[in-house]
């Protein structure tokens, strides 16, 4: 009679976990890590650097036929970025994101469009689970550096910054190198 026993213990251990679907474990997960992301960003907002906001023709010309690129480097080992975005902005409205792991080609590039409305860089990527465009108030600092700072008005995430992209460069890119998943795991 020792296996009830050893089965109530193994659930208590492991938090109930098992008492759920994978669905509602991912959920939960999914949450929680929102709700990290949330707190980081709201952090970095409050000590993002001045910025002028980009508006009028002076926006259109920051994105169109351009690529905004977004390196994420490690303090400890600075001398390649671990991850990069890249994101195209044609001149046709056409909208196309790369990078580094999962979207280094064509073949698995994210696609939509974008617009801009009233100061506002809008975009729509191409999904079955959401059609309604992400917003973004383009700010420049002092140092160059664009800054992308949402603008959905009622929702947590309003005016908070999202990306910082120092680089920005003509033409659609490919990625220049190929991630693997060791980078994230150090």
């Amino acid at each position: 009679m020792l296996c009830p026993f050893f089965a109530a213990v193994a659930i208590a251990t492991s938090g109930c976990e098992m008492m759920y679907s994978d669905n509602a474990n991912f959920a939960r997960q999914r949450a929680h890590a929102n709700s990290a992301a949330l707190v980081t960003n709201q952090d970095a907002s409050r000590v993002a650097a001045p910025a002028q906001a980009v508006t009028g023709d002076a926006l259109r010309l920051l994105l169109s036929g351009n690529s905004h690129v977004q390196e994420y480097r490690k303090a400890i080992d600075d001398t390649k970025p671990y991850f990069t975005t890249y994101t195209y902005f044609s001149p046709d409205g056409a909208y196309i994101s790369r990078d580094t792991y999962s979207q280094r080609t064509a073949e698995y590039e994210a696609t939509g469009t974008w617009s801009l409305k009233e100061n506002l860089l809008c975009v729509v990527v191409s999904t079955a689970f959401r059609d309604e465009p992400s917003c973004y108030t383009l700010k420049v600092a002092a140092n160059g550096v664009i800054q992308y700072w949402i603008h959905n008005p009622g929702n947590e995430w309003h005016n908070v910054i999202t990306m910082n992209v120092s680089i920005v460069r003509s033409g659609l890119q490919t990625p220049e190198y190929a991630t693997t998943r060791e980078a994230y795991q150090r």
